[in-house]
C-alpha cells in the first residue's frame, strides 16, 4: 500500500464558513495587522478579517469590503465624511486639506454648521470647509476672522467700514450702538 500523502498546508487567503482568513507560510492562521500585496488588513483575534471601522489601541482604522484599510483619503459612510491620514488612522480636530481647513469631530465625523470648539465659534461651509469674512446664516451676517473664528461683542473695522457684532456674532444694522448709527448693511455712518 502507499504511504498517505501528507496534507498540504493552507497558505494566503482562504475563505471558510462566509469568512476571509490568511494563513501563514507554516499553516498558522494570521491574527493582527497583516501586509500584503501592498495593502494592510486586519484579523480578528478568531483570524477573521475584519472590514469596516476597527479599534486598535486608541485609534479607529476603516477597512474596506474587501478587507484593505483605507489610507490618506475622505470617504462617506453612512451619509458622514471622514478622513484617514497616511497611517489609516482616523482624523479629528484640526485638518489642513488642499488649502482649505476641516473640522473633525470626536468621533471622526467632518463638521459643516456651526462648531464651538475651545471656546470660539467658527462655520463650516456644506462642503466642511472652514469660512472666513462675511457668512450670512438666515437672515444674519457674521464676521470670521482669518482664523476662521467669529467676532463677538465688538467693533471692527473692514474695507475702511466700521461694524459692530453683538455677543451672538450678529451683525448690528438699523440701530444705534454705543451712541453710534448702523445703517441697513451694518455699516457705522
Amino acid at each position: 500500500t502507499q504511504p498517505e500523502k501528507p496534507a498540504t498546508p493552507k497558505t494566503g487567503w482562504k475563505q471558510e464558513n462566509g469568512m476571509w482568513y490568511f494563513y501563514n507560510t507554516d499553516g498558522s492562521m494570521a491574527t493582527g495587522w497583516l501586509q500584503n500585496n501592498g495593502s494592510w488588513y486586519y484579523l480578528n483575534a478568531n483570524g477573521s478579517m475584519a472590514t469596516g471601522w476597527v479599534k486598535d489601541g486608541d485609534t479607529w482604522y476603516y477597512l474596506e469590503a474587501s478587507g484593505a484599510m483605507k489610507a490618506s483619503q475622505w470617504f462617506k459612510v453612512s451619509d458622514t465624511w471622514y478622513y484617514v491620514n497616511s497611517n489609516g488612522a482616523m482624523a479629528t480636530g484640526w485638518l489642513q486639506y488642499n488649502g482649505s481647513w476641516y473640522y473633525l469631530n470626536s468621533n471622526g465625523a467632518m463638521a459643516t454648521g456651526w462648531a464651538k470648539v475651545n471656546g470660539s465659534w467658527y462655520y463650516l461651509n456644506a462642503n466642511g470647509s472652514m469660512a472666513t469674512g462675511w457668512v450670512k446664516d438666515g437672515d444674519i451676517w457674521y464676521y470670521l476672522e482669518a482664523s476662521g473664528a467669529m467676532k463677538a461683542s465688538q467693533w471692527f473695522k473692514v474695507s475702511d467700514k466700521w461694524y459692530y457684532v453683538n455677543g451672538l456674532g450678529a451683525l448690528a444694522v438699523n440701530t444705534t450702538v454705543d451712541d453710534y448709527r448702523v445703517n441697513a448693511n451694518g455699516e457705522w455712518v
